[in-house]
């Protein structure tokens, strides 16, 4: 007998559900390897993290050597949201604040960006230099590595 095939995707992996892991494990892997995070190009280098209240958030602060860019990332466990926009955004002009002579752009990492999130992130990229990823998590064995993937955002002038 021959078996069917689901035509249904697998759920993507998450990482504290499915591997018992937090956003401190994660906050640990991006300070070691920049790179999971995949915004950018080239070899980004850890500058610092920023921890918020909540557990599954926090920021890590990037610095790309070729090209001379610091990047904000606002990071979070789970599905991306409304609110990690508006943290990432106040992040980015904190920092601009503090080094106005160094460009500066803005990303957000969450393991799922929902339709609604990515067509505002669309509204603001218009504006502001904003890259959206999702986090992919798979095991092989005992290692859990964490990949971020671009997201392509939808054509904010489509919407009306």
């Amino acid at each position: 007998m021959i078996g069917r095939v689901s035509s249904t995707p697998p759920r993507p992996k998450r990482l504290r559900e499915d591997f018992g892991l937090d956003a401190a494990w994660l906050a640990a892997r991006i300070e070691e390897s920049p790179l999971v995070l995949g915004v950018g190009t080239g070899l980004p280098a850890f500058e610092r993290t920023i921890l918020h209240e909540r557990p599954d958030q926090f920021a890590v602060i990037l610095f790309h050597p070729a090209d001379g860019v610091r990047r904000i990332v606002e990071v979070q466990l789970g599905a991306a949201d409304q609110e990690q926009i508006a943290r990432a955004l106040q992040h980015w002009e904190d920092e601009r604040v503090r080094l106005p002579r160094v460009e500066h752009r803005v990303a957000i990492a969450a393991e799922r960006i929902p339709d609604e999130v990515a067509q505002a992130a669309a509204r603001v990229a218009k504006a502001v230099p904003l890259e959206v990823i999702e986090l992919h998590a798979e095991k092989t064995g005992n290692i859990v590595a964490v990949l971020g993937e671009p997201v392509q955002l939808p054509d904010a002038e489509a919407e009306h």
